[in-house]
């Protein structure tokens, strides 16, 4: 979710602050350098989920390292980066589809 926010929602953010501003120098700036970024994220979106996926996948096996020892209830800290992961993956791949 974050890294949708990042790519996609700076760029539209951008955009407002421009027509707000009048096309000023600066947010004109601004908003070239959140379309570059934006652009470089989308060709590399594959392997930040992957990477996405393999720290998820890594949390999941300390968490289950850790909870042998300590059991202190429902690990809601995992449970949602698990969430974002599932909702970064799903926007990626509706990005992918629809675009």
């Amino acid at each position: 979710m974050g890294l949708h926010t990042l790519c996609c929602g700076l760029p539209l953010l951008a955009l407002a602050l421009t027509a707000i501003a009048g096309a000023t120098s600066g947010v004109v700036y601004f908003s070239e350098t959140v379309g570059y970024v934006h652009a470089l994220l989308h060709q590399h979106e594959l392997w930040i989920l992957v990477l996405s996926g393999t720290l998820v996948i890594v949390g999941g096996i300390m968490e289950v390292l850790h909870r042998r020892i300590h059991n202190h209830g429902f690990p809601w800290l995992f449970a949602m980066s698990v969430g974002c992961f599932l909702v970064n993956a799903t926007i990626i791949g509706l990005h992918r589809f629809f675009l």
